[in-house]
């Protein structure tokens, strides 16, 4: 999965966690055609962050998901 797939893909904490659970789980991965070989993850307060790893080709990107702050109404 590229940086844009993988951003596009984890709009909510929810779908981070699905592409967490996928890293750790690699048959689960492939059942949903998600290809998550170079990506690791960290969690940190209040989301994850993804980081891609490839010492091959020294592409390096980092996506952050982080839950939000406060409510809807800005107060």
């Amino acid at each position: 999965m590229t940086p844009p797939e993988l951003t596009a893909h984890v709009r909510s904490l929810t779908r981070a966690a699905e592409v967490v659970e996928a890293i750790d789980d690699p048959p689960l991965q492939r059942s949903r055609g998600w290809n998550l070989s170079r990506w690791r993850y960290d969690l940190v307060p209040w989301g994850v962050r993804f980081r891609l790893q490839d010492s091959d080709s020294r592409e390096a990107a980092e996506v952050l998901v982080l839950a939000p702050f406060g409510n809807e109404s800005g107060r």
